[in-house]
């Protein structure tokens, strides 16, 4: 098992550590997460994190502004490593430990909406199924970011607001 250390980069967890502890996740580096945040600018409200790893993306919204973030990975080791990463940070999350179509069935029957939904899948994964079941999830002024393959296609009803290339991914936010 991998113990790879991640800073926080701004926020009221700035320059903390959290660990992504799975051998199963792929981290999002400093430089893409800090593109995706300025892209976004101020954030409040809830967020979801579906494909959480080591919650990067999460906790990094949580030290920018939002209120709440659910956490969501079906693999238990970044389960394991989720809750040790919100122990450390005493962090306002929620943390399941779910596959992806499970945890969205969750949240629906739940009634819980997001303001930010965060998807990193796995590459291997198609994006646009993913993002029709989540949309649902969004509130009426929600945003979605979809970080994906750069040469990802992709297919959405929602309205792309903005798309930036970093190396070998790209990032699209999305709303209703």
């Amino acid at each position: 098992m991998k113990k790879v250390p991640l800073k926080i980069i701004a926020g009221k967890y700035k320059q903390k550590t959290i660990y992504s502890t799975s051998d199963e996740t792929r981290e999002t580096a400093h430089l893409v997460r800090g593109a995706v945040f300025n892209m976004l600018y101020q954030i409040t409200g809830t967020g979801l994190d579906l494909f959480a790893g080591s919650g990067a993306y999460g906790f990094e919204a949580l030290s920018r502004g939002l209120d709440l973030v659910y956490l969501n990975d079906m693999d238990k080791v970044a389960y394991q490593g989720l809750n040790a990463n919100k122990t450390l940070l005493n962090a306002n999350a929620i943390i399941t430990n779910m596959d992806y179509q499970k945890a969205i069935e969750y949240y629906q029957k739940s009634g819980i909406q997001f303001d930010y939904i965060f998807l990193d899948p796995p590459y291997h994964m198609s994006i646009s199924p993913i993002i029709t079941l989540v949309a649902p999830l969004l509130k009426e002024d929600g945003t979605l970011i979809c970080e994906i393959e750069k040469k990802s296609v992709y297919e959405t009803d929602l309205m792309v607001i903005k798309e930036r290339a970093h190396g070998i991914k790209k990032i699209i936010l999305m709303k209703k």
